[in-house]
């Protein structure tokens, strides 16, 4: 685990990684920081900071991630521009297809 003291005498690079970590982590800003020694007020400056220093996600790839419910997997999907998708165990593929087609209509 990192010490408090080391993460405030990051860089830039760093710092960005450390928030993209966070994203993708899927874990609220909160347990994150908690869990890998970071300051929370820190971590909410240097995320605005960097806010319009981030690297735009590639067009056309997708976030894919499967979590577990109450009634088993859920596979949830998110678009580059924010739209997201959660699928439910036992939905038709048809289905998520038609939805995938509008979304990408979508932009």
């Amino acid at each position: 685990m990192k010490t408090k003291k080391a993460i405030l005498r990051l860089g830039l690079e760093q710092w960005r990684e450390i928030i993209a970590e966070q994203e993708v982590s899927g874990s609220k800003v909160s347990a994150y920081c908690r869990q890998h020694g970071v300051n929370e007020k820190t971590f909410y400056n240097w995320r605005k900071r960097l806010g319009g220093l981030r690297k735009p996600k590639p067009e056309g790839f997708i976030q894919i991630k499967t979590m577990k419910n109450g009634a088993g997997k859920v596979l949830r999907i998110q678009t580059p521009r924010g739209y997201r998708l959660e699928v439910e165990p036992g939905t038709e593929e048809s289905y998520v297809q038609s939805i995938l087609k509008v979304l990408a209509g979508l932009g």
